[in-house]
């Protein structure tokens, strides 16, 4: 139900589905609540009672949301909270180590889209990127990077749960060393990078990575070399490439994937697209008809 005048919403607590623009301070009441959806315009901050509703599953925030203060506070002090039921959250902010604790709360979590900030260990005293690993059963992770420019230190390395099998990185500068713990996760089936840096502007894949990869979205990503062989992507699906200005071809023994159905290239230097002719040009004097290869010829350029 879509509901804009919130002075009635009490009077449904059989309802399942709710959208409104703004969290209603009845929400309480609902009980049977599994599904919130709110269309916020700026941050919305996410009340302790949310994640004490024990049927709600799906919490979506149009507009990005945070832990309230009040739950921060208890965190801090390194109080527990409710475990919930929650199976999916977007899109939320974790910028500190507060959020990391209340997170924890969520152990049903499957899919979760948020923004991450370099924050401080306490524990450490140094910056790192947010730990989500405790999150066993998450499947699909989006994450965008915030940049901290009050500290240039490095924040280490990235993690991620072994479960994951949609990944979706945005504004990272990826080391090797991250790249290739990316390819060990052994469930990962789907790889979406947008607007990333690649140590070196260079991607070095190796043998025995992203052994179960279906699916590669290179968006914007900062690459001018590709060095890769059929055996790096055993079971890959489905290739695209946008606006990889820096990049000169696609390798072509990825050709040689068995699975291999589809190369995608759209707003990418003219000598990727026709990399991509010469693929398909190769498989068909071996003998295979069906790669299939889509270029946005209006938006090459040299």
């Amino acid at each position: 139900m879509k509901y804009y005048d919130q002075t009635g919403i009490p009077l449904f607590v059989h309802l399942r589905y709710l959208a409104v623009s703004s969290t209603p301070s009845s929400i309480a009441s609902l009980h049977n609540l599994e599904f919130l959806s709110v269309d916020n315009k700026e941050v919305a901050q996410i009340p302790e009672i949310l994640l004490s509703m024990m049927k709600l599953r799906y919490l979506h925030f149009c507009g990005g949301a945070q832990f309230m203060e009040s739950c921060q506070m208890r965190a801090s002090k390194d109080e527990s909270f409710q475990v919930n039921n929650l199976e999916n959250i977007s899109f939320i902010f974790i910028y500190e180590e507060n959020d990391e604790k209340i997170l924890r709360y969520s152990p049903h979590l499957r899919r979760l889209k948020c923004v991450f900030e370099r924050i401080w260990d306490s524990s450490k005293k140094k910056y790192r990127y947010p730990n989500l690993n405790f999150l066993n059963n998450l499947e699909s992770l989006s994450v965008s990077f915030h940049r901290n420019y009050v500290t240039n230190t490095s924040p280490g390395l990235m993690s991620f749960p072994s479960n994951i099998k949609k990944l979706n990185l945005c504004k990272f500068d990826l080391s090797w060393e991250e790249i290739s713990m990316i390819g060990s996760l052994l469930n990962l089936e789907i790889l979406k990078l947008q607007d990333v840096s690649l140590e070196g502007n260079q991607w070095n894949t190796s043998e025995g990575e992203f052994l179960e990869l279906k699916f590669l979205e290179l968006d914007g990503v900062q690459i001018s070399r590709w060095n890769a062989s059929s055996d790096h992507f055993p079971n890959l699906e489905r290739l695209v490439l946008r606006k990889c200005h820096h990049l000169k071809n696609i390798p072509f023994s990825l050709g040689d994937i068995p699975t291999l159905e589809m190369i995608e290239v759209h707003g990418c230097r003219n000598s990727v697209a026709d990399s991509a002719m010469k693929i398909q040009e190769q498989q068909i004097e071996s003998g295979n008809d069906e790669l299939k290869i889509i270029i946005s010829r209006s938006t090459l350029f040299r």
